[in-house]
């Protein structure tokens, strides 16, 4: 199984990531987690932890930024009813920390705000998982997430593509950012995106 990658970061977009190593381009997928954490790493060499999802004929590999995330993204696809898709689109709308927050304080609003999660599958994401982050420390200092500085029409574009990588509507998406800058201007994107979720 294929656990790290070590190269130079050529491609990267919200969804997924191209790593030349020695020659080979490996095309990673990633959560807006990563994206977030790498950047101003764009052209640098790069050290990615990895999960290949192998099933019948499908080879996909997932790319993360720590071995928290990495951690977190197979116990989540360890629960019945997620996928590495839907384990992808929990760590894009909330950090490893928030994870665990949630879990431990069985917040089933939390996860039902992510799209795609139902309170079943909230549900069976606390009952399956609470346990086995008794073993797993997070600090909310350790979220790495980098943001971006930027002026709001640019905030606002790399906000609305990021939701777009997500499955909503621009129109929707757009509607909602606008009435969420009108009332944050200072955001990031991060937090516009955070907050966009919650209301999408």
């Amino acid at each position: 199984m294929i656990t790290r990658l070590r190269g130079k970061l050529i491609e990267k977009n919200q969804s997924y990531l191209i790593i030349d190593c020695h020659g080979v381009g490996y095309h990673i997928h990633i959560s807006l987690y990563t994206y977030y954490s790498l950047l101003e790493e764009e052209g640098k060499d790069i050290c990615i932890h990895t999960y290949l999802f192998i099933k019948e004929n499908q080879h996909v590999l997932y790319g993360f930024f720590d071995k928290i995330e990495r951690k977190i993204f197979s116990y989540l696809i360890s629960v019945n009813g997620i996928g590495p898709n839907s384990a992808i689109m929990l760590l894009s709308s909330l950090t490893p920390y928030e994870i665990k927050e949630s879990i431990y304080k069985e917040d089933i609003k939390v996860f039902e705000k992510v799209k795609g999660i139902g309170k079943k599958t909230a549900q069976r994401i606390i009952i399956e998982l609470k346990d086995k982050f008794t073993k797993v420390i997070i600090t909310k200092k350790g979220k790495n997430v980098k943001l971006l500085e930027n002026t709001p029409y640019l905030i606002k574009k790399e906000a609305l593509s990021a939701l777009s990588v997500l499955g909503f509507s621009p129109q929707e998406s757009k509607k909602v950012l606008d009435e969420i800058l009108n009332e944050h201007p200072e955001f990031s994107v991060e937090n516009l995106i955070k907050e966009s979720l919650k209301k999408l």
